[in-house]
C-alpha cells in the first residue's frame, strides 16, 4: 500500500513563488517544486509548523497569469545536511488573479 494521499495530480513547478505568513508584513521568495489544483510544494529556509496559514503569489502554470492563493501547511520535511525544508501546502480557496 502506498503512502500517497494526494487527491489531485501534481505537475513539476520550478517557478518563482513568493509567500508570507497570513497577517505577516513581508514576503519571502523561493522556487516551487510542484503544483496541483489543490496545493503546492516548495522549498523554504524557514520551518513552518503544520497548519500554518500562508499567502502565495506566483504565475499560473498554464495561463501564466499572476495569481494569489491562501494555503495551509500540511507537511514539512527537512533536507538532510541542510537548513532548508521541503514544504507541502493545500490551497484553502480558489486561485485568484493578482491585481
Amino acid at each position: 500500500m502506498s503512502g500517497e494521499r494526494r487527491i489531485a495530480k501534481r505537475s513539476a513547478f520550478p517557478t518563482p513563488v513568493r509567500y508570507q505568513q497570513k497577517g505577516g508584513q513581508a514576503f519571502s521568495s523561493t522556487l516551487g517544486r510542484d503544483i496541483s489544483e489543490t496545493g503546492i510544494g516548495f522549498v523554504s529556509n524557514e520551518f513552518f509548523p503544520i497548519s500554518t496559514q500562508l499567502i502565495f503569489e506566483t504565475q499560473h502554470p498554464e495561463s501564466r497569469d499572476f495569481i494569489k492563493a491562501a494555503g495551509e501547511v500540511v507537511w514539512v520535511s527537512k533536507y538532510p545536511h541542510s537548513e532548508r525544508f521541503s514544504v507541502g501546502a493545500r490551497f484553502l480557496g480558489p486561485l485568484l488573479p493578482l491585481s
